[in-house]
């Protein structure tokens, strides 16, 4: 596992620039330039939080002018989409064949206090992107500095020992999925985090940069990369330290830096399922009359990837809240361990039919994320919900109790 310490460097050329471009790649140098660029994006997200000038933007959000209401709106998405954007180049850069396959949540357009709408993208210089950025935040050219600053850096990443265990498969067909902050509203409060046992239930370290790869044939994912930029803090530094986890899983290689932490087994007594807050009341009853504890956290990504880590059982969601953006990084790390994301009703559904749920089944209702949901719902949305887990053992007793 990778971690980084917030630090403040001069740096020279960015590899995003530097690197050569590869007409094709493979899945090892995809990875490590993802895992590379996740580390940027947390730099960008810690920075934003550090610096006096762009801090400032982010608590403006209590002043009562419309005029600073709609820019610190327009701020805090600007961190979103600037990173969106910087990964959009990046895979461009180094990848071109997947260029127009980089997937996000946000939309790149800005309109500003002056009313001019502006396409946020990375400009092939610091100064250009520096100009760009100026014009989104009204003129504060020392903010936009900043950010530009971090755009152009390099954050070189030391590759664990098992990263040289990925085999050379071709990229060429590949989708790339981003949400560049999950959990925005934890980003902006700026809390230390409330835990519960080893589970953060709410507060900067639920922050994620999530990187979901997924193939465009299939639609299923086989690779992805979390950064945790605020995974924990430094008391004496007066600082935040990163952690990112990556995983593959492609033909039958299974391979990622999750630390080996003990499995939950569907014998234990009592298992965690992590929901969100918002669940279903009579759902969360089921859940705790059969013994199972339920804790609420925020950030779809973070509560997938403690399932991951092996903190809980399982993440459920009954409801279409969230997009395949929150699901494709942390369910590429959960196939890596041989568990897997479903969709909740079809599971619920087949489960309720037939009382099992076959390896064949179980593969046919993973999470798919190469096409759009049918009109007239939302366009990328979960609709169905999901059950995540990192060992299928456990799905029966989930259902069981939530059929009664």
């Amino acid at each position: 596992m990778y971690t980084h310490t917030h630090t403040h460097t001069h740096i020279q050329s960015s590899y995003l620039y530097s690197r050569e471009k590869t007409v094709s790649g493979n899945m090892a140098e995809l990875i490590k330039t993802l895992l590379s660029f996740s580390e940027q994006a947390g730099e960008i997200a810690r920075a934003v939080r550090q610096e006096p000038q762009l801090f400032s933007l982010l608590v403006e959000e209590k002043g009562e002018e419309e005029k600073n209401q709609r820019f610190t709106h327009d701020f805090k998405t600007l961190a979103d989409v600037l990173i969106q954007e910087a990964l959009r180049y990046c895979v461009a850069q180094a990848f071109p064949v997947l260029s127009e396959y980089v997937r996000g949540e946000e939309s790149a357009e800005f309109t500003n206090t002056l009313g001019e709408t502006i396409t946020v993208m990375v400009c092939p210089t610091q100064q250009e992107t520096a100009q760009l950025l100026a014009k989104v935040l009204n003129d504060n050219k020392e903010a936009a500095e900043i950010l530009a600053t971090l755009v152009h850096s390099d954050f070189s990443w030391q590759p664990d020992l098992e990263f040289d265990k990925i085999p050379s498969l071709p990229i060429d067909n590949l989708g790339i999925w981003i949400d560049p902050i999950d959990s925005t509203g934890e980003y902006v409060k700026g809390d230390m985090g409330v835990t519960l046992g080893n589970i953060t239930q709410r507060g900067l370290p639920c922050v994620t940069v999530l990187i979901g790869v997924y193939d465009r044939t299939t639609g299923l994912p086989v690779g992805g990369v979390i950064n945790q930029p605020f995974a924990d803090y430094n008391h004496e530094k007066k600082s935040w330290q990163g952690k990112a986890y990556w995983g593959v899983s492609w033909n039958g290689t299974r391979i990622h830096n999750l630390p080996s932490a003990p499995r939950m087994s569907a014998d234990e007594s009592e298992l965690a399922v992590v929901v969100s807050s918002s669940e279903d009341k009579k759902l969360l009853g089921q859940l705790t009359a059969n013994g199972f504890k339920v804790i609420f956290a925020t950030g779809a990504g973070y509560k997938i990837l403690a399932v991951a880590l092996g903190l809980c059982a399982a993440c459920l969601s009954s409801k279409g809240s969230t997009f395949r953006w929150d699901t494709a990084a942390p369910h590429a790390l959960l196939e890596a361990e041989g568990g897997g994301l479903v969709d909740y009703k079809k599971l619920y559904h087949l489960y309720s039919e037939q009382k099992d749920v076959g390896a064949d089944a179980l593969k046919e209702l993973q999470i798919r994320y190469y096409e759009p949901n049918p009109p007239p719902g939302q366009k990328w949305n979960n609709a169905g919900g999901f059950v995540a887990y990192q060992d299928s053992s456990i799905l029966p007793r989930v259902l069981a109790c939530l059929s009664q």
